[in-house]
Order: structure tokens, then C-alpha cells, then sequence
């Protein structure tokens, strides 16, 4: 049996590990211990077992080799391999375990959840990757050409299949809108910090304000947004639109995105959610825009991801906002059904089938397992 130890702090990691831990612990093959931090220790609760669930009592847990829990979790369950989440752009569990894991001796696998993207922030980077798609291997092996890279889909978006994105949209929106009004999704991002992000906010609402059209904005803040950006956010909003703007009130982000008839953000993976959504419906019903103006806010990106364009935008999967004063064109171009249409062909064209995923990643941590058994006997 393979001991692993598992960690987790962003959102998106945890959405991935709640369909992943069940099914490796129903294997019988695995013996798991999972390292959280909130919000993701909130969401796993309910799919992993209490006596092998620890939560990290701080957000700011140091990355100090000899911290005496993190050598404690080590020494007690003496696990055979790591898998961490990818989390940023600051630094948390995740960052503390790859780095203990290198300087240990420990083979560490680490989830990717966006093309190319890994945190440096510890100075230690996973040994293995399990990346989406080609792309993103190609991607990560020009930046990164010592880790091994293993394509095997979106393990988050497994049970997208099973969710029907039109009804949703007809069951929720009535009561939410006006039938002529067009629903705005702002999804917010936890880098108040990041020079070019406020900024952008200010730059949709002052472009929203000239918009001729009826529309209702929904702000949905992300898990790890603080209070004060949230309220920073909120009251901006408020003050611009005062009734039109409100706070999402849906728990499940696949009810939050149907609803919507553009879903904006700066960069946030919502976006790409969004996508998976419109490509397993019959038709497309939205279109996903990203906010990619600022230039502090792109060179930032840039220097963090070491790439020059979002791949998304590359491969023109979704719009996006190249100038503040394109901005509302840009989403009368979304609210377009050729629009949608041709967005809608190229999802279905490029999108990696996530059904297999859990399989390719379970069937590579034990082949791995099962050669270094050997090698040492």
C-alpha cells in the first residue's frame, strides 16, 4: 500500500482533491494523510475521513524546515510520495511540503491547475506534474524542463457531465433579473496587493457606467479575498450602480456561472470553468471575457508565469479586453450568438476530457511506487 501524503489550500486544488481522495481511498491501494489549510480544509471536510484530515492552524505557516508540526506529520506517517496542490501567488502548506519533500528525499507530485503554472515561492518544485493537456505540458517543460510532466485532463470538471447547465439556467434565473436585463458576473481574485488589479475593477465600473444596456452585476469574491478588498470592491460597485449590483447568492459556482450572460474577470479559472460548462451544454448561453488591460497587472503576470500571453487568450477560447476603451464593445461581442457559436465550436475542439483523469493520475502514483519498491528492494 502507498502511503501519501496530500496537501491542499486553494480552492481549485480542493475541488480537484474532493472527487480524487474518495477514489484512491476506495482503491485499497492508498494510505492517505491530507494537510489543509482554509478554504480548503472547509471543503474537503465532507469527503475525507476526520482521523486523516489536519488542518493547518494558520494561513501564514512558516516555511521553516524545522517547524515541529510539519516535521511531526513527516516522522509519524513517514509517507512514501507527496501531492500538493499549486497555490499562489503567495505561500502556504503546499510550498512547505514540496520543499521538505525535496531536501528529504521524498518524491513529490503536485496538481496543476492552469497552464504552465507553478509557485517558486519555497525554492522547491515537484518532481512530477500532472498537467491538463499538451499545451500545458508543453508549457511547463519550457519553463521548467527538470520536471516531469503527465497529462490526464480536469479533475474538477468531472462532474460537469452530470450537471445539465440550460435547465439550471432556467430554474435560476427567473425572480434573479428583469427579462431584458443582462447579468454581469465580476469574479474576484485575492490580489488587492498586485499593482493593475484594483485598478481594473475601477476601469469596468467606469465603462459599465456608460453602457447603455439594463444589466445586473453579480460580485462573487474569491475564498481567500479579504474583507477589506471584498468591502473595497462591494462599496465601488454600490456607489456606481447602487440596486443593480449585488453579492452572488449561489453556493455551487456551476449555478453562478449559468445564470450569467458574461462572465468577467481579470484571470480568475472561473473563466475556464465557464468554458467546460458552455462546451458540455447542447448549445452555448454565455461567453467568458477576461480583463486584461492594465499593464502593471500583465507584467506582473508575466514575471509570475514566465509567460507572455494567458493561454487562453492565445488559443482564443475565450475574449478579452485589450484596452479599457474596447471594453464595451468587447462585451456587446459576447452577447453575440456567432459570437458564442464560433467559442462554442473551439471548446469542444480543444478541451481535454476530464473522465479519465482520476485513472491516468492513480495508475502513474502506484507505477512509480511499485519501480522505486523494486529499485530499493
Amino acid at each position: 500500500m502507498m502511503k501519501l501524503l496530500i496537501t491542499a489550500r486553494d480552492p481549485a486544488t480542493a475541488l480537484s482533491f474532493e472527487k480524487l481522495i474518495p477514489e484512491l481511498l476506495e482503491s485499497g491501494r492508498f494510505e492517505l494523510r491530507v494537510l489543509c489549510q482554509e478554504p480548503a480544509f472547509q471543503m474537503l471536510q465532507p469527503f475525507v475521513p476526520a482521523d486523516k484530515l489536519y488542518a493547518i492552524p494558520k494561513d501564514e505557516f512558516a516555511l521553516v524546515l524545522e517547524d515541529a508540526f510539519l516535521r511531526n506529520q513527516f516522522e509519524s506517517f513517514q509517507p512514501d510520495a507527496v501531492l500538493t496542490g499549486i497555490s499562489g501567488p503567495d505561500t502556504g502548506i503546499d510550498e512547505a511540503v514540496l520543499h521538505y519533500a525535496a531536501t528529504h528525499d521524498i518524491h513529490s507530485y503536485a496538481l496543476q491547475s492552469f497552464w504552465g503554472d507553478m509557485n517558486q515561492a519555497s525554492g522547491a518544485l515537484p518532481d512530477t506534474a500532472f498537467v491538463m493537456d499538451d499545451e500545458a505540458i508543453r508549457i511547463t517543460q519550457e519553463r521548467y524542463p527538470d520536471i516531469e510532466n503527465v497529462a490526464i485532463g480536469s479533475i474538477k470538471h468531472i462532474d460537469y457531465r452530470a450537471y445539465d447547465p440550460l435547465k439550471a439556467r432556467a430554474e435560476k434565473r427567473p425572480g434573479l433579473v428583469e427579462s431584458d436585463e443582462v447579468v454581469l458576473g465580476f469574479y474576484g481574485q485575492p490580489i488587492l496587493e498586485i499593482a493593475g488589479y484594483f485598478e481594473t475593477i475601477e476601469a469596468l465600473t467606469r465603462q459599465l457606467s456608460n453602457w447603455p444596456r439594463p444589466f445586473k452585476l453579480l460580485y462573487r469574491p474569491h475564498p481567500k479575498e479579504t474583507p477589506e478588498l471584498q468591502e473595497k470592491t462591494l462599496s465601488l460597485f454600490t456607489e456606481a450602480f447602487g440596486d443593480r449590483v449585488s453579492l452572488d447568492p449561489f453556493l455551487d459556482i456551476k449555478d453562478s456561472l449559468v445564470v450569467c450572460d458574461l462572465v468577467l474577470s481579470a484571470f480568475s479559472t472561473c473563466c475556464f470553468d465557464n468554458l467546460y460548462l458552455n462546451e458540455m451544454a447542447h448549445r452555448p448561453f454565455n461567453a467568458s471575457v477576461y480583463l486584461w488591460f492594465e499593464p502593471e497587472l500583465i507584467r506582473w503576470w508575466q514575471e509570475y508565469s514566465h509567460l507572455k500571453e494567458l493561454p487562453l487568450i492565445s488559443e482564443e477560447l475565450l475574449l478579452s479586453v485589450d484596452k479599457e476603451e474596447e471594453m464595451l464593445t468587447v462585451l456587446e461581442q459576447g452577447l453575440l450568438e456567432e459570437t458564442r457559436q464560433i467559442l462554442w465550436h473551439k471548446a469542444k475542439a480543444h478541451l481535454p476530457n476530464p473522465q479519465a483523469s482520476i485513472g491516468i493520475m492513480m495508475e502513474k502514483l502506484l507505477s512509480d511506487f511499485e519501480k522505486s519498491k523494486r529499485a530499493f528492494g
